[in-house]
């Protein structure tokens, strides 16, 4: 199983990232409009999200919502295949040595050690 966690972990953090990165673009150009200090981002163009999402795919086609997503999923394969991975990993080993996986707080401890852990190696340069 725990070759099988770090694929998985990894798999389903470029999937999540795929996924979500239009909304993240739309959130950065909604909070980006209406500066003072740059005249190009003076003028609120964007109401809303899905208003951002529409009109970027209009203007500037539908591509232009995933730029920068490979260096996004890039990040979300590092960070998200050490992060399951080293869950189901200390998982197992808990479970091997007689622990059981309804004990709320070793699951939780184990969770908290391997989202800390992958965020120290997978972010640390």
């Amino acid at each position: 199983m725990p070759v099988e966690a770090f694929m998985y972990g990894g798999a389903a953090g470029v999937l999540a990232e795929m996924v979500s990165f239009p909304f993240d673009t739309s959130k950065i150009r909604l909070q980006i409009q209406g500066q003072i200090t740059d005249e190009a981002f003076t003028n609120l163009k964007y109401r809303g999200t899905f208003h951002t999402l529409c009109l970027v795919s209009s203007e500037e086609g539908i591509r232009s919502l995933f730029s920068g997503v490979r260096f996004a999923a890039l990040r979300q394969a590092t960070y998200g295949t050490l992060k399951f991975g080293i869950f189901f990993t200390m998982k197992s080993w808990w479970n091997k040595r007689g622990g059981s996986d309804q004990f709320l707080p070793v699951t939780v401890a184990i969770g908290m050690f391997s989202g800390a852990l992958s965020s120290i190696i997978g972010f640390a340069f």
